[in-house]
This record gives structure tokens, C-alpha cells and sequence, in this order.
């Protein structure tokens, strides 16, 4: 932790739930930051690995702030959140445990952050950690038409075209740096969502109040997800990313779960996307279709929150 009167503070808060390894490269990978006025707050979400003792004995430096129970992304991260509303950090930048960022990646954050004034929500450029020529993130769309999200860039060799700075629909929690006083004007994330598209919830409720998003990036991390769809994203994503992104969509429009706009957003995030992976994967896609539907039936009654298909929480996700 490194303090200065000169810079605005700002908290790095990363969550940990049963994954000592990526979290302890990410925290050797912080220790190298560069940032004159710095302070990483790690919430344990419940780990039952014994990650907690052992991350807290290995990096004492660290806030450490434990949670009983997996609260999910959402729940963990708001943890964090208020911890440093409580130090009054100026700037909040939540930063995935799977990362690896580059010593110097905060300070691009903050200096467009200050020099921007409708900028309330700014991110990185995110590449591939085992193939780190290879965008994950350069900025977020939004469908509103179909529904879907998607990364400008992803899988494609990082390029000029990248390197230039702009406004952007979203930016993924990822690498997410908000000015403080949005979460005490606009509420932190929304914990019923439990984890998935929480951030993207959060961006639109800060459009909503009239700030934008943006993408800055010379600010670069390394992201420890794998490119193929079994490993990078389990059955269990696509229930909470297809529950929660149309649970997002109704409350931000206004409409009610059995509207004209709701079936068109299911139709095409769940009935396309599983003739697509049907298509593209035969058998072995059989339970990421079946996430998807589970995740229409789950939002369509109202059942939001942690996952309550047993199944399904086995194969694991972010929190």
C-alpha cells in the first residue's frame, strides 16, 4: 500500500471464493502497481478451501474482508464497496481474481476518469493470459434488440484499432473503475442478480443518471479464461447470464415478465442460441441448452437469486 496527498485514493477490490491460485497471482501482480495512493481489499466470499488463511498469512498488506457465506460476485464485491466508502476512497476499481494487470494499469483509469467529467464508469483493455496477443475485451456492446452483450473485440489479434480511446455501451466488472460517490448516489450492485451482468445493471443505472462509460486502453490486464466453450464458460453461466440479463432488461424498460419485449429477448437468448450450440456442439451441448431454459424458467417465475438447481451449481462460476 503506497499513500500520496498528490493522486486521488483509490481501492482495488478483488473477490475470492475456493481459488487461492489465481488469487495470489493476482495479488503478486499488485504488489508491482504503481500507483502512488493504493489500497487492495480482498473479500473472501465464504471459501471452504482454506484460501482465507492462507492468502491472509501470505499477503498482510492486503484489507482482508471476510464474508461467512458465498454472497455471490455481487454480494462479495458490495463488501469491498463499503469498506471503501468507509475510508473514503475517491475512486473504486473492482478487478477480477483471475487477473494478472500490468503494474501501471490504474493510472490510465484515473486520469481519464478526472479529465472526463461525464465519464462515471471506466475499463481496460483485457487480453488472453495464455495468449496475450488476443483481445477479451476492448469495450461493450448492447443488442437491445436481441438482448445479447458482447466484448468489441474478442478473439481477435490486438491492432492499432484498439488502442483508441472511446465511449462504450458497458465495461465488464472485469476491470471496473467507478467514481465512489456513484455508489452512494445510485446504490452498489444488485445482489438479487447473485453474479453475471450485475455490472452491466450497474452501467445502465449510471446512464440512467446521466454519465457515460468508457473505454481507456492504455490501461491493460491479462484475463485467465480459456478460449474454448467448455472450459471458458460452464452450464451455470449461461442460467444466470440468460436469468439475469432479461431480469436486467425488464426492469430498466419498464415491462412485465410476460410482455411482447420479454418474449422477444427470450426468443432470441434462448431458443436461437440453442439451436446455434445444437448446431455447433451436437450432444455435448445438451447441458448449456438445458441452463438456458432453466435460466427463461427461473426469471419468467420470479426466481431470482442463488441458483437453486443443485446440478448445475457444481460446475462452478465466478463467485
Amino acid at each position: 500500500m503506497r499513500h500520496s496527498t498528490e493522486m486521488p485514493s483509490v481501492w482495488v477490490v478483488i473477490v475470492n471464493f475456493n481459488s487461492y491460485a489465481d488469487t495470489a497471482d493476482c495479488l503478486k501482480s499488485l504488489q508491482a502497481a504503481t500507483y502512488p495512493e493504493l489500497t487492495v481489499a480482498l473479500v473472501d466470499n465464504g471459501s471452504t478451501d482454506g484460501s482465507r488463511h492462507e492468502l491472509e498469512e501470505q499477503f498482510p498488506q492486503v484489507e482482508h474482508i471476510r464474508s461467512d457465506e458465498n454472497k455471490g460476485f455481487a454480494g462479495g464485491a458490495n463488501q469491498g464497496i463499503r469498506a471503501a466508502l468507509d475510508a473514503g476512497a475517491q475512486f473504486i476499481c473492482l478487478l477480477n481474481n483471475d487477473t494478472l494487470p500490468e503494474e501501471d494499469f490504474i493510472e490510465p483509469l484515473v486520469e481519464r476518469a478526472v479529465a472526463t467529467p461525464d465519464v462515471g464508469i471506466v475499463g481496460g483493455k483485457i487480453l488472453y493470459a495464455d495468449t496475450p496477443d488476443i483481445i477479451w475485451f476492448a469495450g461493450g456492446r448492447i443488442d437491445r434488440h436481441r438482448g445479447f452483450t458482447s466484448h468489441r473485440g474478442q478473439d481477435v489479434p490486438d491492432a492499432p484499432a484498439f488502442n483508441k480511446p472511446r465511449y462504450v455501451d458497458y465495461v465488464t466488472g472485469c476491470l471496473f473503475l467507478v467514481r465512489a460517490g456513484l455508489f452512494e448516489d445510485n446504490g452498489l450492485l444488485d445482489e438479487s442478480l447473485f453474479m453475471y451482468a450485475e455490472e452491466l445493471e450497474f452501467c445502465l443505472r449510471v446512464r440512467r443518471a446521466g454519465l457515460r462509460c468508457f473505454y481507456e486502453p492504455r490501461s491493460v490486464i491479462r484475463h485467465r479464461v480459456s478460449r474454448s466453450m467448455g472450459a471458458a464458460y460452464r452450464p451455470v453461466y449461461y442460467y444466470y447470464l440468460t436469468r439475469n440479463l432479461m431480469e436486467v432488461y425488464r426492469g430498466h424498460l419498464g415491462v412485465s415478465r410476460f410482455s411482447v419485449t420479454v418474449f422477444r429477448l427470450g426468443w432470441h437468448l434462448v431458443v436461437c442460441q440453442s439451436y446455434m450450440m445444437l448446431r455447433a456442439h451436437r450432444t455435448a451441448a445438451a447441458p448449456f441448452i438445458a441452463a438456458l431454459w432453466l435460466g427463461l424458467a427461473d426469471f419468467m417465475t420470479g426466481n431470482i437469486g442463488r441458483c437453486r438447481h443443485d446440478w448445475l451449481e457444481i460446475y462452478g462460476g465466478r463467485s
